[in-house]
């Protein structure tokens, strides 16, 4: 290879290194002897690091773009798949997220490409007695695709293939009858949302669409993870890196699932629900009103006005007024005053100036003095305290090391401690080494925030880890590590705590300072300043 395509064999493995990273799932992975490349595991593992591969490789521009697919895949196949989804939405997929279809068009793609080439499935018991789901919708839908394919690409394939396409399109509740709610998942949807309005201490408008999208996703999400079926969330790293607070306590309201459906939550799966979550958050950010005060050009209110649309939010409500009449409005529930050829205006109310022909540096004037009146008060990102956190940091809880030995030698300790004051149950230990499997905890910042279900907690405490020589976590070398446990009983108080941490932790500068303080006492002066 390195002959061939003109490169040096280091960077060759180093582009084997980074794909085993993305597709590491049990045993499979691409090894080298030094003159040959072996692509290890089963057919099942196989056409699963496949998948992985090439759905974390698409970036959400792309995910439909049949050009993207016919990088990896024949286009002549690639074409009879997209003609069978679109064929059959209505009668199969009618309900089925996006994302979700693009995930069964890839492994689906991945199935017919090896098969092609003589590579089946191989499933040692062809259904387990409990899989009775296999004999329903899923499998006459995988059945159908398969003579479909077969027909048209003259590919044959097997009853071993027949199963894995079944158990595939079974974790998405593919089927004419199974798109529909299934009435037992209410409660358990009603009490997801109840956990995580508590949590925000809001009431989410927009709850019966929220819980509609919930009904369709929860059953789909709970049998994958029973069945040990992967899906990638190709907005993950956005999501953690840009909503991390909710990410964190969207992981807490979901940890009840756990135990309710013997399952193990992991990053991907909670992402898809932080999604839900957000959207249904951030209409309540803008529930105040804004005021467009116009002074003069009456001609151009309709194009001001529809220019500002277009900019902000969708759910944004609007009023508008002269300034002659400015005077006489009511401005309780208004939170943005615009003024059209206004350069000031004195008002209690944020205010913002911008011309009638509404140019470049007024749209971006607009969009700062938007997130600084609507959205920064309201998620107080903009707060530099930490009142929760003051009123729960205990001195006992803080410990600075120069170093320790490695990620598990950080948690064994900090897990000790809080084992030590009586604050977690038995199973807290195997709660938080089984979640750092399962996804990442560090921050670019520098610090991890590990945590743990609820269920495994008997009383409230924050252990703090400080190291003068950061420890190697995942990806990311960390100084600060803080491990927050909040049990149930008290799940009212773990959305400030957690805001709280965060705001402390958010930056490299602020995990800087805090190493550099080397006291006990100069960081609880931090914190209660």
């Amino acid at each position: 290879m390195s002959d061939h395509w003109l490169v040096s064999k280091a960077s060759i493995l180093n582009d084997i290194a980074s794909i085993n990273d993305t597709i590491a799932i049990d045993n499979s992975g691409i090894e080298s002897n030094g003159y040959e490349l072996q692509f290890n595991g089963n057919e099942e593992q196989r056409q699963t690091a496949v998948t992985t591969f090439v759905v974390t490789g698409a970036d959400e521009k792309r995910l439909s773009s049949s050009q993207y697919l016919e990088q990896f895949f024949e286009p002549n196949v690639v074409k009879v798949l997209r003609n069978y989804f679109v064929e059959n939405q209505i009668e199969w997929f009618e309900n089925v997220p996006a994302y979700y279809r693009f995930a069964l068009q890839i492994i689906t793609l991945v199935q017919t490409t090896r098969a092609a080439l003589g590579y089946h499935v191989q499933i040692r018991t062809l259904q387990d007695p409990d899989d009775d789901y296999l004999s329903g919708d899923s499998t006459s839908v995988a059945a159908h695709l398969l003579k479909t394919l077969s027909q048209l690409l003259n590919i044959t394939f097997t009853k071993w293939d027949l199963d894995w396409l079944a158990r595939n399109l079974s974790a998405y509740r593919i089927g004419p009858i199974s798109n529909g709610i299934i009435p037992e998942w209410r409660a358990t949807v009603k009490e997801l949302i109840a956990r995580m309005e508590s949590l925000q201490e809001i009431k989410l408008p927009g709850r019966k669409l929220l819980q509609q999208q919930l009904m369709f996703h929860l059953p789909a999400m709970v049998l994958r993870l029973q069945k040990g079926l992967i899906v990638r969330n190709p907005l993950l790293g956005d999501i953690k890196a840009q909503y991390p607070e909710l990410f964190g306590m969207t992981w807490y309201t979901m940890s009840f699932l756990e135990d309710r459906f013997h399952i193990e939550l992991n990053d991907d799966e909670v992402s898809f629900v932080t999604i839900y979550f957000h959207i249904a958050i951030n209409q309540v950010v803008t529930s105040r009103s804004v005021l467009i005060v116009f002074n003069q050009h009456g001609q151009l209110r309709d194009y001001v006005k529809s220019q500002i649309r277009m900019l902000l939010p969708r759910n944004t409500k609007y009023l508008t007024t002269s300034l002659g009449n400015f005077h006489r409005i009511d401005l309780t529930g208004i939170g943005l005053i615009i003024g059209v050829n206004l350069k000031s205006l004195i008002t209690p109310v944020p205010f913002v100036g911008i011309s009638p022909l509404f140019d470049s540096n007024d749209q971006t004037k607009l969009m700062q003095a938007y997130a600084n009146a609507l959205i920064k008060p309201q998620s107080s990102q903009e707060t530099i305290h930490f009142p929760v956190l003051q009123q729960n940091v205990d001195a006992h809880l803080i410990f600075w090391k120069d170093k320790i030995a490695d990620k598990q030698a950080a948690l064994d300790f900090l897990v000790s401690q809080l084992e030590a004051m009586g604050k977690v149950k038995p199973e807290f230990r195997s709660s938080i080494f089984r979640r750092e499997r399962l996804g990442s905890t560090e921050l670019d910042s520098g610090a991890a925030l590990p945590h743990a279900a609820p269920t495994s907690v008997r009383s409230l405490g924050v252990v703090f880890l400080i190291l003068q020589k950061p420890v190697h976590w995942n990806s990311v070398p960390v100084s600060i590590v803080v491990l927050a446990c909040v049990p149930d009983a008290q799940v009212k108080i773990y959305r400030d705590l957690v805001m709280d941490i965060y705001r402390l932790v958010q930056t490299k500068q602020m995990v800087q300072m805090i190493v550099g303080l080397h006291s006990t006492d100069q960081f609880l002066k931090l914190i209660n300043q």
